[in-house]
């Protein structure tokens, strides 16, 4: 048959080359696609970490503004709106910029107190956005800027409603945070890039953008850190993500251009695509003018090289191939720009290690800017004291500049077996019952048990939880056992399904409703449970004891072991 005749030494060669170099065309194919794949997961990662870096540094004031706020709840001066209260509330901004004002509000809506002069008499009682807040249950944030008429500029107003011991409203507490700060960080974070940068309320408005508004209408019911497409006015196809900036009311968004963000991934895979092709070509016009001896020389030559990047040495030999036919230069030039592509992965991946260590930077300016907020409690409880309890107020912060302190050290100063970011549960609370043990040992006819679910719980969360259990437990060491009772203080720590149960209870005399230092104890758990949007609930009886309980949203989280700790009474 015609096939099975002897064929020439050209033919024989073209056919070898077209078999030899078909893998290779195949598996380049292969590889283009998986680095298209591996790239537009890289852009999308990028696209992500934008937006988290941003809405990191952007988050600042609210923190900031936050923990003031509920800071001021435990100042007379402020909640009693004395002559002392303009200068409680101007000692507190510490001139940051971010923050303009924080203003003290009676229950008819008469601005009584502000760290910034009051020209005249302001009342807000008819503002829906006060009217809203101050109805609230908890801390809100305006839906949108308000031009504030004691700033003088447009403002995002943090509320916190009072109420009185009967349940009555008593006014608010309310921060001012400037729209200008937040524009300009946009504004800077987005300087010399393609994409767009806004903040977004959930209703769908812009509160600010940077220098590129964002061309279309963002779907704040997305799903956060994940890419979304969609097409603005004029047809062009965009991608972006969201990201969280404050509670579930304020979110980042980052845009940019689908064509820009993956212009260098389809560049390769339309590289991967034709070299090999360029290549079969080349080579079969080289052998059929070569001869077969020169051709089998700088193949074995190739065979030395192709080995050598089997083995990981990537630095291969270009000059060695310069007297080559041009099918074997060729060939020796993609074998070179694989070796290459390895070596920009590796580029990429070490480009990728940096962009963590700097989310790890930003995680310790968080870090610091708790140590500021702690050092503002400090200062204003500092100011009011004069005799009798400062020595109990005073260990009552320090317990609270402990427990955030045991945070920063399980995520920095040890292994535990988690992503950064997240805290062991277990570990964090053993260790906290530890500490607030030693800070009550006079009672000692008290016991403090633990008990702790093996799950890790991420930092935003492990933050308002720990000044939730310091709150908790350092009220019942201090108000249920008077006068040397025995008794005993029970910390749980459970999952129910995608849900948390933060349990503190104990057999002591029962909760007082008119103590003062309870209902202020009260009031920052529940600003602390706001936090985490949990649900906190409290019961009492004389002679029953005290149970404090608080369920919050952890969803993704895996099977728990448990973890027991009994201090000794």
């Amino acid at each position: 048959m015609a096939f099975l005749r002897p064929m020439t030494m050209r033919r024989g060669l073209i056919l070898v080359v077209f078999a030899a170099l078909l893998p290779v065309a195949v598996a380049s194919l292969i590889q283009g696609m998986s680095t298209l794949e591996n790239t537009r997961k890289l852009a999308f990662d990028r696209l992500k970490g934008t937006a988290s870096a941003v809405a990191e540094r952007q988050r600042d004031p609210f923190v900031i503004a936050q923990h003031l706020l509920l800071a001021h709840t435990t100042n007379s001066d402020v909640i009693r709106m004395t002559d002392d209260c303009d200068s409680a509330l101007r000692i507190s901004l510490s001139n940051y910029p971010p923050v303009t004002n924080i203003a003290r509000t009676a229950a008819d809506g008469t601005v009584r107190c502000s760290a910034m002069p009051l020209s005249k008499p302001v009342n807000i009682a008819n503002e829906g956005w006060w009217q809203r807040g101050v109805s609230a249950n908890g801390m809100t944030i305006t839906k949108a800027p308000i031009f504030a008429t004691i700033a003088q500029r447009n403002v995002l107003f943090l509320i916190l409603p009072l109420r009185t011991a009967d349940g009555q409203s008593d006014g608010t507490i309310t921060a001012a945070i400037d729209v200008k700060y937040l524009r300009d960080g946009l504004r800077q974070a987005a300087r010399g890039g393609a994409g767009a940068l806004a903040i977004v309320t959930r209703d769908g408005m812009n509160v600010a953008s940077g220098d590129r508004p964002l061309p279309f209408s963002p779907d704040v019911t997305a799903r956060q850190n994940q890419p979304v497409e969609i097409r603005d006015s004029k047809g062009r196809l965009w991608i972006y993500t969201l990201h969280k900036l404050y509670s579930s009311d304020l979110f980042v968004v980052y845009a940019e251009p689908r064509d820009t963000l993956m212009a260098a991934a389809v560049s390769q895979v339309r590289a991967s695509i034709l070299l090999p092709l360029i290549s079969i070509l080349l080579a079969s016009i080289a052998i059929w003018v070569g001869t077969n001896r020169l051709a089998l020389i700088w193949l074995r030559e190739l065979r030395i090289v192709s080995r050598r990047f089997a083995q990981g040495d990537f630095t291969g030999d270009r000059h060695k191939f310069d007297s080559a036919p041009q099918e074997i230069a060729a060939f020796s030039a993609d074998l070179h720009s694989m070796a290459d592509v390895i070596d920009r992965r590796n580029t990429d991946l070490t480009q990728a290690l940096e962009a963590k260590t700097l989310l790890t930077r930003e995680v310790h300016h968080r870090v610091k800017n708790n140590l500021q907020i702690i050092n503002s409690l400090l200062t204003l409880q500092s100011g009011r004291v004069r005799e009798g309890p400062a020595k109990e107020v005073l260990a009552q912060t320090r317990a609270r500049i402990n427990a955030l302190a045991l945070i920063h050290r399980l995520l920095y100063e040890r292994d535990n077996g988690y992503e950064r970011g997240e805290v062991p549960i277990n570990s964090l609370l053993a260790e906290l019952c530890a500490q607030l043990r030693g800070a009550s040992r006079s009672m000692t006819q008290v016991q403090l048990i633990c008990h702790a679910s093996n799950v890790p719980v991420p930092i935003e969360y492990a933050v308002p939880l720990t000044l939730f259990v310091v709150e908790a437990v350092t009220n019942a060491f201090r108000h249920a056992f008077p006068k040397g009772m025995r008794g005993a203080i029970i910390l749980r720590f459970d999952l129910d399904g995608e849900s948390a149960i933060l349990d503190i209870s104990d057999n002591g005399q029962g909760y007082v409703v008119s103590d003062e230092a309870a209902q202020m104890g009260t009031e920052l758990m529940r600003g602390f449970a706001t936090q985490v949007d949990g649900k906190l609930s409290i019961s009492s009886s004389e002679g029953n004891g005290t149970k404090v309980a608080l369920r919050f949203p952890l969803p993704n989280t895996p099977a728990a072991s448990t973890l027991e700790l009994v201090s000794p009474a």
